[in-house]
């Protein structure tokens, strides 16, 4: 049996997937989560959950990088993934274990799920291609200093107002705070992050510091 956990910011569309999957053979679906919050207390009472790239208070990045941690065991399908590789491989980079897309049916749906059940996974041929376009620049980093040559490369992409929004993220900082800090508006933080997070190739805020410490801290600049 399946049991299915619905995370989506959307209460209308998570009870409509919940009406979808009713008549799935061998498909249970236990609750559905619009929080992070809600999401944690249903973790233990399902073995699949279908995550939307955002929750209320979370992205489907955020969600990934702590299930990865606290429950590995559970497998994780994004819900409503944009048809394109670079974006799909990103997802599948933080723990997913495969992805439902914009346009998939039911019928999709269902056959993906039981394919993860089977420890399977369900992907269209120019997915694969970048999967093995992926692995192959991967394994000609395997030496520390081509990869701590091809680390410099990506922040030195980073523009200045970029490596600044980067340090703060290294210091702990909220959005709010480096708006703060920056004296510029927080829609331009995130902007900010989004392209850090691209141009490092990492999902999360996390990863992203981590490599913080390879550069050094350049001098703030104030204004936008």
């Amino acid at each position: 049996m399946i049991r299915i956990l619905l995370a989506h910011p959307s209460r209308l569309v998570g009870d409509s997937l919940r009406t979808a999957l009713e008549n799935a053979p061998d498909v249970y679906v236990v609750g559905c989560a619009t929080t992070a919050e809600e999401l944690h207390f249903l973790l233990p009472h399902g073995n699949v959950v279908l995550l939307g790239t955002n929750l209320e208070d979370a992205t489907a990045f955020d969600m990934l990088d702590e299930m990865r941690m606290t429950h590995p065991q559970t497998k994780v399908l994004v819900l409503g993934v944009e048809d394109r590789p670079e974006t799909i491989i990103r997802y599948v980079e933080a723990g997913a274990a495969g992805y439902i897309l914009q346009n998939d049916s039911v019928e999709d749906m269902v056959q993906k799920l039981q394919a993860v059940q089977e420890e399977k996974a369900i992907i269209s041929p120019s997915v694969a291609a970048a999967l093995m376009e992926r692995l192959s620049r991967l394994a000609n980093l395997e030496s520390p200093l081509a990869f701590m040559e091809a680390r410099k490369m990506q922040l030195n992409e980073l523009t200045c107002r970029e490596k600044e929004v980067l340090h703060l993220i290294h210091d702990g900082c909220t959005n709010l705070q480096i708006a703060e800090t920056l004296i510029i508006e927080c829609g331009t933080v995130k902007n900010h992050v989004h392209n850090i997070l691209k141009k490092l190739e990492v999902n999360t805020r996390h990863e992203a510091a981590s490599i913080c410490k390879m550069h050094s801290r350049p001098r703030m600049a104030m204004g936008g």
